[in-house]
């Protein structure tokens, strides 16, 4: 035996084994409960180590459920290709992406719609049904429309909808066009 191998095991408090077959100076088996005249044998503790493990043999199913905690993933290890989608909601967030008041939580929504002029008539009210409902009508909502020539403005609002009202400029030959909106108020 060589003396650097010496070191290292003295290191460790363990006498090193003997690599040809004969017995073992310090044995890697402890023996079980005699059952039936038979000896059942189980590894010592501390016998295998990662240096004995070959490369990819431990595989997931190997693995204890539950046993993997945030202190074994390394820095940047989880990436937005491990994260299923749907799978991160507003609650784990740190912080709230629409910002308002700090202790009331905010909800944005937007969508858009066509409108269209009946002839004769410059003046038009567009009911915006919303998505998800309001807490109460005190919302901001901010309307325009697809065309210069239109001007959109909120006649009213409540927990459900929004009225709007859109006004078509004089010669303007346009009779249809879209309105696109967004919502934001608490929850």
């Amino acid at each position: 035996m060589n003396k650097a191998r010496r070191m290292i095991t003295r290191g460790r408090g363990k006498r090193p084994y003997r690599r040809y077959p004969g017995r073992l100076k310090t044995s890697a088996y402890r023996t079980g409960i005699d059952r039936g005249g038979t000896a059942e044998y189980e590894l010592a503790d501390d016998t295998i180590d990662s240096a004995h493990l070959r490369h990819r043999s431990v595989r997931s199913e190997a693995i204890e459920d539950y046993s993997v905690y945030s202190i074994h993933l390394s820095p940047e290890s989880i990436t937005s290709s491990k994260i299923a989608s749907h799978s991160v909601d507003l609650a784990h967030l740190s912080f709230n992406p629409v910002q308002g008041m700090p202790d009331r939580p905010l909800m944005q929504q937007f969508g858009d719609m066509p409108f269209m002029f009946p002839e004769g008539v410059d003046t038009i009210d567009v009911a915006v049904s919303l998505p998800s409902p309001y807490a109460d009508g005190n919302y901001v909502m901010v309307v325009s429309c697809s065309d210069p020539g239109f001007q959109a403005g909120v006649r009213s609002r409540n927990e459900l909808q929004a009225m709007i009202g859109i006004t078509r400029s004089a010669g303007n030959p346009l009779a249809a066009g879209w309105l696109s909106w967004i919502a934001i108020g608490g929850q």
